[in-house]
């Protein structure tokens, strides 16, 4: 990490931890629309699916509220305008149903099953319609307009024979009688339905078919009379039997109808149920959503505030120790160096090496100095002894120092050589075409020189008259 970050500049630094923080923020952002964009689509399907299976639902039960009233009102009326709109409803049912069978593979098979259901309501209603057309719409056409008119001529035929038997007043009631019995059972089996009155008009039939033979009138009157009883009671029995039809028709239809009514109810139900549950799934989705997000966006205000501390920190405390070695070297001669990385960029790194460089130069300076003024010192005390013990004590430090400067002049001589390696090295490797240095090969070339420049400085030192150093002076550092 280290080796990483001396290869970048202060600027580059700074530039790359505001970068590192846009990018988490950028990728918090990316995430939150991500989340954003996965509730809207949520939602989206919720009313794309959910949303359109109740909407169907919806629809379809009310197409089928609108057939059963409809079908109420032909049944009630005979109205052909009821029959239209019971078709109008079921196809507008129909293609209700076609558009739930596209949401999804449950909504297809209600769908399914609805279409079948309402393609046998539509078969049964058709043929209920049928029945009563041939039944009659109203009282005029049909087996009830048949019906009417036979009645009708069978009464004319009964009210001219009464006329001809005035000599019979109460043949002719009685059988005037009869024939009103007949019409009101007649009549009150068509108002209510009841099959008692069924067989009481065939009772009154028979009655009044034996009054017929009883009473005393031509052959040709009596014929007709028997003939128009008995096209009476076929027309009333085929009457009687088509309505028998038309309520087994009914029946069938009302079953029909019944099978349809829990579907439909039921894929309203099941609709509502999972538009509830898809609502909470989505809220608490959401929710969780909410919470990852929040953790998210701390986790990066943590892992940004992170990055700025580690950054900061790699430009701080080098700086904090380049300010600490100087106020050393105000007052002494450290051996610490500050740790450089070789071929950094790095600005403060750079200060480092500069900075250690010079650590090194006063050391240099000030170790030669102090061997210098020790040798000094030795020379005087060994030309100030009167003493033989004293003489020995003196040329013993001078040797002492003299060997100590020695070690100084071949550590010079080391370091001398060291530079002038750095310094072949690098004119060795200076390309033919006459092309430019590398800024890294260029600071080792500036560093090697000054090195080179210092170390010759201690050796123009060493050079100064030797009569100077036997006449107690000093030398000067600086030189």
């Amino acid at each position: 990490m280290s080796r990483l970050a001396s290869r970048l500049r202060i600027g580059e630094k700074i530039g790359l931890g505001f970068g590192l923080v846009i990018l988490i923020f950028l990728g918090v952002i990316v995430h939150d629309q991500v989340a954003l964009a996965r509730l809207s689509a949520d939602y989206e399907r919720l009313h794309a699916l959910y949303g359109a299976r109740q909407s169907y639902a919806f629809g379809i039960e009310r197409r089928l509220g609108a057939i059963r009233a409809a079908q109420s009102a032909f049944l009630t009326t005979r109205d052909l305008d009821a029959v239209a709109q019971v078709t109008r409803e079921a196809a507008a049912l129909d293609a209700e149903a076609v558009g739930l069978a596209r949401l999804d593979e449950t909504s297809q098979q209600a769908a399914t099953e609805i279409r079948t259901l309402v393609a046998d309501y539509r078969s049964s209603f058709e043929a209920v319609v049928e029945a009563w057309r041939v039944n009659g719409l109203d009282e005029n056409s049909g087996l009830q307009g048949a019906f009417r008119r036979t009645a009708h001529e069978l009464e004319a035929l009964a009210g001219s024979l009464v006329g001809s038997l005035a000599g019979s007043l109460e043949q002719a009631t009685g059988l005037e009688v009869a024939i009103l019995q007949l019409r009101r059972r007649e009549k009150d089996y068509l108002l209510r339905g009841d099959a008692t009155y069924v067989a009481m008009v065939d009772a009154i039939l028979t009655n009044t078919a034996e009054r017929v033979m009883q009473v005393p009138i031509a052959d040709p009157q009596r014929e007709a009379l028997t003939e128009g009883l008995a096209a009476y009671g076929r027309d009333f029995h085929a009457l009687v039997e088509q309505d028998r039809r038309i309520e087994g028709l009914v029946d069938a239809m009302d079953v029909a109808v019944g099978r349809i009514t829990p579907l439909v109810e039921g894929n309203l139900i099941e609709a509502r149920r999972l538009m509830i549950s898809m609502t909470d799934a989505i809220a608490e989705n959401a929710a969780a959503r909410a919470r990852i997000n929040l953790l998210i966006a701390l986790g990066a205000t943590l892992l940004g505030a992170l990055f700025a501390v580690m950054i900061t920190s790699r430009i701080v405390r080098p700086v904090r120790d380049i300010a600490g070695l100087l106020d050393r070297m105000t007052t002494e001669t450290p051996r610490e160096r500050i740790p450089t990385v070789p071929g950094a960029r790095d600005e403060i790194d750079a200060m480092a090496a500069s900075l250690n460089l010079l650590a090194d130069h006063k050391s240099t300076f000030v170790n030669w100095w102090r061997s210098a003024m020790r040798e000094a010192v030795a020379l005087r005390d060994l030309h100030a002894a009167a003493e033989t013990s004293e003489c020995a004590r003196a040329a013993t430090e001078l040797r002492l120092a003299v060997d100590a400067r020695l070690a100084r002049i071949l550590a010079v001589r080391d370091g001398i050589e060291r530079n002038s390696a750095i310094i072949q090295e690098l004119v060795a490797r200076l390309p033919q075409s006459g092309a430019s240095l590398s800024s890294a090969d260029v600071k080792r070339l500036k560093e090697a020189a000054v090195g080179v420049s210092a170390l010759s400085q201690i050796l123009q030192a060493e050079s100064w008259d030797p009569a100077n150093r036997y006449e107690g002076t000093t030398p000067d550092p600086a030189r």
